[in-house]
């Protein structure tokens, strides 16, 4: 699920939006150039609506930007055991 789908579904502003966007691609970009088993094509629609439902949660958290959420999110991932 493409997280401009998770957003839609939500009331959020555009700056905002923007941040939860970068995060994001951060967060998946960062993941496929670290860590081939969580990038791999037949876990990455898993890990990538997982790294959107969890940066989206985060992101309305007080003093939070694109690179907390990214690390978040990362953290998240790499810590939790349904993503080995």
């Amino acid at each position: 699920m493409p997280i401009k789908s998770l957003l839609s579904e939500m009331s959020v502003d555009v700056t905002k939006t923007e941040m939860i966007c970068k995060a994001f691609d951060d967060a998946w970009a960062d993941l496929k150039n670290t860590d081939d088993t969580l990038a791999d094509p037949s876990k990455a629609s898993v890990i990538r609506t997982a790294l959107a439902r969890r940066i989206i949660e985060m992101a309305f958290g007080d003093g939070m930007n694109s690179g907390k959420l990214r690390d978040d999110a990362i953290a998240h991932i790499k810590n939790n055991p349904l993503f080995p």
